[in-house]
């Protein structure tokens, strides 16, 4: 072995921080800022990204669609469910064993900003087919079966969003 007995025949380095020759390890005498020195920056850096990316979400009104459409896939006589963005379709099985094929189509979804203090509010309007027939509210009656309404739901609905939970409350 030549040089700095690391075993590849080199002539050893000086190192210009250190005034030292380097010998091929940090225990020989490499300087203290090595690449591998950047390490605890970049590992913090990467941890702050991913916390801030991860963070609690925001509501918005993809957020306050995604939760209408859970809310309804919830109900306990809702099967089939199918979701092809503001298109939602499912069968709802009644107490008498018939079934009915539900579309619904959510027709607007808007976030209300909060008024003194109160919690965010979303406001969901929908149309509701039922068997292919529009069921329309009469006045503030939805005619929706009440497994929907009982859930919150109906044609014309609000959410408020729950900061601690990151979702919304029907």
């Amino acid at each position: 072995m030549t040089g700095n007995d690391s075993g590849r025949g080199s002539a050893p380095v000086t190192g210009s921080r250190t005034g030292r020759a380097w010998s091929g390890s940090p225990s020989r005498g490499w300087p203290v800022r090595s690449a591998w020195s950047a390490w605890p920056l970049a590992l913090a850096a990467l941890a702050l990204a991913t916390a801030t990316a991860c963070g609690a979400p925001e509501p918005n009104t993809d957020n306050l669609k995604a939760s209408f459409a859970s809310q309804i896939e919830s109900v306990a006589s809702v099967s089939a469910f199918e979701r092809d963005g503001d298109a939602l379709a499912f069968t709802e099985t009644r107490g008498d064993g018939t079934e009915v094929r539900w579309r619904v189509t959510i027709d607007s979804a808007d976030v209300a900003p909060p008024a003194g203090g109160a919690p965010i509010q979303g406001h969901v309007v929908s149309s509701w087919y039922a068997d292919g027939e529009l069921i329309e509210p009469l006045g503030s009656m939805s005619r929706l079966p009440d497994a929907f309404l009982e859930a919150g739901i109906a044609q014309e609905c609000y959410g408020l969003w729950d900061a601690e939970a990151g979702d919304w409350d029907w």
